[in-house]
């Protein structure tokens, strides 16, 4: 597949067949060849991922359409063609308007790739691919291009249809490797091995950078490898001229995390034009929540939100979690930001001025309501003289409590200023005016960036609303001691706001979401969502920071590496952790997995090493430290502490638990799961609850596998048994090996699960995937398998064994009764499931026969 072609991902899509997408070899093996360390072109470069991506994306809808029973479904309503082309009215193009779904049901996303049927249910044999490219915002329409020209008129109507995957990230991979207008400068010089010393010393003194940032620096608590790392990665801004990559290895529990939201807060300091990307929303969320900690505690009390205008967090709302939490990260949120922003810019001057009238004209109204007061009153004096006959006249009719009465009618009580300024204030809805005007400062300063607004229109905006604040409570409590001296108060920290913000008028939506992103410092996007980040929408980019990025394919960087004006890339992560996912085998052996990250490393790049972990417990970081990391990471004196609730406890800070007599099955998926570990994990479980509930010692507890049908089983039987645990004493997470990467807990129960007489242990043998069970806990770290089994392995898990043994930390545990009758009753209920499985099938057998 040549690079200049520009057909789109959807139309290669749309090519196969249903049977063809079934079909391993429509894609060309032979195109599909391993990626090399270097490359003699941008061209060559590029092409290399295009295959892949093809192959990578087939295998994906491949996998949906094999599983299309348990796919996602949808119910159509009516659709109409959004074109028709005469004379045979068939089109591509639909508008299809969708039944009302409950809640939780799936309803399709822009970018989705969907099939369509005419059936109820659908059916391999009458699907129909489709893209969804546009979605009404109440969810319920959506407009497709369907992988084949059809005609309603001829009797063709669409009843279901079923979600098959989302596009979103591969079609913005393959723009990305097609965009022939793209900024190349970095992806040339990652081409070919470093010649450079990338890794000089780097000296406080030497980056030239402001004295903000040496506080920044130096109050962050940063050790010496973090410190090093970041005035590293500034120092690049002073090579005007030259590209450069700076590669930050973070080993598990180093404080990566904490390096980069100091490194992006200087940057926001420096106000350098920076994009942050990571694989995954979760992540991008992470990295950004840090750094808002971060600015926050570094800011004022009152000026805490001035600033977040130069840092946006762009991307999915739902996908990021948003929704379901309620913090600070909305404050940053671009559409969330687009709908604070812009109502308060519209009206802010006609409101501040309609209170400014107010506070100023308050006196005078006053003064000229007293003098038609005044003159009313006359007025009223001399009515009661000329009518001197009918007041007689009443007199003999009435009591004198009547005639009282009457005349205090016509007796109008003289207001106080108080108590008129409160009737005003009420009566033409300047209590709302004023209520208004104090949010939208607030709005304002949190949200328009700083080079909008100033520090010092701040702290009068801040200054105003202490004061409107006390005004409004003032005149709704003690309205009758109000005073000319209270507005006046008020009015001169008003008058010295600023009444209008140098901002184009009427912005159109788009045009005020490329205003936040134009103006922003701090740019937070998942990697794909950096395709996004075109010159119009953001304009020049200075420095890309990419965390996790030993997680991320390297053609999912091209797209981040391609972004205007950008001279500096600084990736951050660990290689010798889990790589990105890879469906296809034929592209798992072809590196498509490999990160730039990675490859920069085999060419040579030097790897900034942060060198302390701040983790684990140093019996559970010894044996990693050593087999991953050739002894270079030091414990931090933090994690050199035992907490108190696991002395005396059943086992040590790491132990290894032999459970030799369980079985290894293999279930739905061909994922295997062990029941006799599944006992041992739940009796220890229930253990840990019974010290957590009796000491009242809060506890995290993780129980990892790295097959799917073991995490499945211990789910089961745990059921929701530790979910309604009172106030989070004790909390359980239990997940795949893949999906706890990044994730710790106070204690790690890790279930090997395989248990067999050859040493077979399938993909457990994977160091990645052992570097990350290995170093997910904090305090302690428990090792369930099968003795005989791992130690014939030769794998890692064999140097456990042996680790584990020598250090004393090897446990049987049928020494302990509880587990030992958890272990048998496990045993005896394998046993009986094979033999009815054994007498079922020879029943089965004599069936057929005497059948036959």
């Amino acid at each position: 597949m040549e690079r200049k072609e520009k057909k789109s991902l959807v139309s290669e899509i749309f090519s196969w067949s249903i049977n063809g997408i079934f079909n391993k070899d429509i894609i060309n093996s032979e195109e599909i060849k391993t990626i090399p360390d270097r490359f003699r072109s941008v061209d060559e470069y590029l092409n290399c991922f295009v295959s892949p991506l093809l192959e990578e994306t087939r295998t994906e809808l491949f996998s949906s359409l094999k599983s299309l029973s348990k796919a996602p479904i949808f119910y159509i309503s009516s659709m109409e063609a959004r074109t028709m082309e005469l004379p045979s009215r068939r089109s591509n193009n639909f508008n299809i308007s969708l039944m009302s779904v409950a809640q939780g049901n799936y309803e399709p996303k822009c970018r989705d790739l969907i099939a369509l049927t005419e059936a109820a249910t659908p059916r391999l044999n009458s699907l129909i691919l489709a893209y969804v490219f546009s979605v009404k915002e109440d969810g319920l329409q959506i407009s497709v291009r369907s992988s084949t020209s059809v005609s309603i008129d001829e009797g063709l109507s669409f009843r279901s249809g079923v979600f098959l995957m989302s596009l979103t990230t591969n079609t913005r991979i393959w723009k990305a490797l097609h965009n022939n207008g793209a900024n190349l400068s970095l992806i040339k010089s990652v081409l070919q091995a470093n010649t450079a010393d990338t890794e000089q010393p780097v000296f406080p003194r030497r980056w030239g950078t402001s004295n903000v940032c040496d506080n920044i620096i130096s109050s962050a608590n940063l050790n010496s490898s973090q410190e090093s790392a970041i005035l590293s990665c500034l120092e690049t801004r002073n090579l005007r001229d030259k590209t450069s990559v700076k590669l930050i290895w973070g080993p598990p529990g180093t404080g990566k995390t904490k390096t980069v939201a100091t490194l992006l807060f200087a940057l926001l300091n420096l106000r350098c034009k920076t994009v942050v990307c990571a694989p995954t929303n979760t992540a991008v969320v992470e990295v950004a929540s840090r750094l808002l900690a971060l600015f926050k505690e570094s800011s004022s009390s009152e000026h805490s939100m001035y600033g977040l205008g130069d840092i946006v967090l762009v991307g999915n709302r739902e996908r990021m979690g948003l929704d379901k939490r309620n913090d600070d990260l909305l404050d940053v949120f671009l559409d969330h930001r687009v709908s604070k922003l812009f109502s308060p810019l519209t009206r802010w001057e006609r409101s501040l001025e309609s209170v400014i009238n107010f506070l100023e004209n308050a006196e005078s109204s006053y003064k000229k309501y007293l003098l038609l007061s005044e003159k009313k009153k006359k007025e009223e004096n001399k009515s009661i003289l000329t009518t001197f006959g009918e007041f007689v006249m009443k007199m003999f009719r009435g009591s004198n409590e009547d005639l009282e009465k009457e005349e205090s009618k016509k007796k109008e009580k003289i207001l106080t200023f108080g108590e008129f300024v409160n009737q005003k204030f009420h009566d033409h809805g300047l209590s709302e005016a004023m209520e208004k005007v104090q949010k939208d400062m607030v709005d304002l300063y949190t949200h328009l960036p700083k080079s909008f607004i100033s520090s010092n229109d701040v702290k009068n905006m801040i200054a105003a609303h202490q004061t409107l604040r006390r005004a409004r409570s003032f005149l709704k409590e003690k309205e009758e001691s109000f005073t000319f001296d209270c507005f006046l108060c008020c009015l001169q920290p008003l008058r010295l706001l600023p009444k209008r913000f140098k901002i184009p008028a009427l912005l159109e939506n788009e045009d005020r979401r490329n205003f936040c992103l134009q103006n922003a410092k701090i740019i937070f996007c998942t990697a794909s969502g950096a395709t996004e980040m075109t010159a119009e929408r953001t304009g020049s980019v200075e420095m890309l920071v990419v965390d996790e990025a030993a997680q991320l394919k390297e053609c999912e960087s091209v797209a981040t590496s391609q972004l205007q004006g950008l001279r500096c890339v600084v990736l951050i992560g660990d290689e010798l952790q889990l790589p990105a996912m890879v469906q296809s085998e034929i592209c798992e052996k072809a590196k498509y997995g490999r990160s730039l990250f990675e490859r920069l490393v085999l060419l040579g790049y030097k790897k900034h090493l942060l060198n302390v972990q701040y983790r684990m417990h140093p019996s559970i970081s010894r044996f990693p430290n050593i087999e991953f990391y050739d002894g270079k990471i030091s414990d931090a004196p933090n994690v050199k502490e035992i907490k108190r609730f696991l002395r005396g406890n059943m086992f040590g800070s790491f132990s290894f638990i032999n459970v030799g007599l369980g079985k290894e099955e293999f279930g739905d998926g061909h994922s295997p799961k062990n029941m006799v570990e599944v006992a041992v994990v739940c009796e220890i479980l229930s253990n840990l609850l019974k010290v957590s509930s009796e000491t009242k010692t809060k506890m995290s507890v993780g129980v990892i596998s790295p097959y799917k049908g073991q995490i499945k089983a211990i789910q089961e039987r745990i059921g929701d048994e530790y979910s309604s645990v009172s106030d989070q004493l004790f909390t359980l997470n239990v997940r795949s090996v893949d999906g706890f990467q990044g994730g710790e807990e106070d204690i790690i129960i890790i279930s090997t699960v395989r248990s067999n007489g050859n040493g077979s242990v399938g993909f457990l043998s994977n160091h990645q995937r052992a570097n990350v069970a290995l170093t997910c806990a904090r305090h302690c770290l428990w090792v369930i398998g099968n003795e005989t089994t791992l130690a014939l392995s030769g794998s890692i898990w064999t140097k456990l064994i042996r680790d584990s043994k020598r250090r004393g930390c090897f446990y049987q545990p049928i020494d302990e009764k509880n587990l030992r009758d958890a272990m048998n009753d496990a045993l005896l209920k394998v046993d009986m499931t094979d033999v009815y499985s054994s007498f079922r099938s020879l029943s089965i057998r004599k069936a057929r026969r005497n059948a036959r």
